[in-house]
């Protein structure tokens, strides 16, 4: 089976649309998490302070604090029996739930 030589050719198109998907997700995340700073304390003790989801879109340090700030609160709400919580981090962000045009 053979591919496309363009499929993995750079296109900045394609790349400059797939970071507006990913930068529109980023901000539903960061506002899910500014209403779960105010009624979770876990949330706002854990996560680093700011628009943090859209600041790791280009930052690998903070991209490093999400990641272990949502694997400890993945853990504490789990423990907690709260993954509702958890899993309100990413309400809005499914595949159609953010408008996205070709």
């Amino acid at each position: 089976m053979s591919s496309s030589p363009d499929r993995y050719a750079p296109s900045p198109g394609r790349e400059a649309t797939e970071l507006a998907w990913e930068a529109a997700g980023a901000r539903v995340q960061d506002a899910n998490l500014a209403r779960l700073r105010k009624e979770d304390e876990d949330a706002d003790r854990l996560f680093p302070p700011g628009p943090v989801f859209t600041d790791a879109l280009v930052d690998d340090n903070v991209m490093r604090l999400l990641g272990t700030a949502l694997e400890t609160y993945g853990t504490a709400k789990h423990a907690a029996g709260r993954m509702d919580l958890f899993q309100r981090l990413f309400d809005g962000t499914g595949d159609n739930a953010i408008p996205y045009t070709r």
